[in-house]
């Protein structure tokens, strides 16, 4: 099952309001849901979430959650990201409600993923991330200019970083 891309963001932030995870700005975030995201594909399959990363100046970028963030600007995230839904037991067709997307607690799979994206990667800066997306041989780096075009899920699974291909 996938889930919403500010799903997983949202776990990566209460993590980081539980200490587990250092210094999460919105650059980092990106970095780390390209790192779920690539690790997920080549390890399952299939995506842990369905949206799609653009290729940016500064690596990739889920542009929902770029803008779902950037008030932080290099600030450290402090807020779970929300949505607008319709509220599902009104009659009204404009009655909506604010909700805060989450990841099921009991999908050990997809907690685990992140677990090891943050024992992995959580203590390097958003700028560090970036610059290893940018490496040669990344999926970043091989998947065109950054034009804001899409990085395809193959090529994330197969180019993560040069040392894990």
């Amino acid at each position: 099952m996938a889930y919403s891309a500010l799903a997983v963001a949202n776990a990566f932030i209460e993590r980081a309001k539980e200490g587990k995870l250092p210094d999460l700005t919105p650059m980092k975030l990106q970095k780390l849901l390209f790192y779920v995201q690539s690790w997920y594909l080549k390890q399952r399959g299939s995506p842990l979430f369905d949206d799609n990363f653009a290729r940016w100046t500064h690596g990739p970028v889920i542009p929902s959650i770029y803008h779902e963030f950037k008030g932080y600007g290099s600030g450290v995230i402090q807020a779970p990201g929300s949505t607008v839904v319709p509220r599902p037991s009104s009659s009204n067709p404009f009655a909506y409600e604010v909700v805060v997307p989450e990841i099921n607690r009991n999908d050990q799979d997809a907690i685990g993923f992140i677990d090891e994206v943050i024992r992995v990667y959580g203590q390097l800066s958003g700028w560090q991330l970036s610059q290893m997306t940018h490496q040669a041989g990344t999926a970043w780096q091989i998947s065109g200019a950054p034009d804001g075009g899409p990085i395809p899920l193959n090529v994330m699974a197969e180019h993560i970083h040069p040392g894990n291909r």
